[in-house]
């Protein structure tokens, strides 16, 4: 993944994607991870988020994906927060967030189950 795509996608957020999300999406290319949850590329990253609103809706936080079924994966811009989140994509407030995993990697690791 070009270091050039992710930096726009930086810029346009106004905000460094967290470190321990960077190391993942720069060799990601978009597509199904586990049984069925989409993680979108670092090209699609943009496009997801204004599609959804998450800047206006859920300040602080990205859409990384999908669970197929209507919600949105999310990760906290704030890099010390390390949790994945779900989240309906009819009802993106930070008050309707499951927590499904403490930590991106070990979510990674058990093939990236949404309960």
């Amino acid at each position: 993944m070009s270091g050039q795509t992710i930096d726009a996608v930086q810029r346009w957020l106004g905000h460094a994607l967290p470190a321990h999300y960077l190391g993942f999406i720069g060799d990601w290319h978009e597509g199904m991870r586990g049984e069925q949850v989409l993680l979108y590329g670092a090209e699609s990253l943009r496009e997801r988020n204004e599609t959804y609103d998450t800047q206006q809706a859920c300040p602080g936080y990205v859409t990384i994906g999908d669970d197929s079924g209507g919600r949105a994966v999310m990760l906290a811009l704030d890099g010390g927060d390390r949790a994945v989140y779900l989240v309906g994509h009819g009802s993106m407030q930070r008050d309707d967030f499951e927590r499904v995993a403490d930590d991106f990697h070990a979510w990674l690791a058990d093939g990236c189950p949404v309960g």
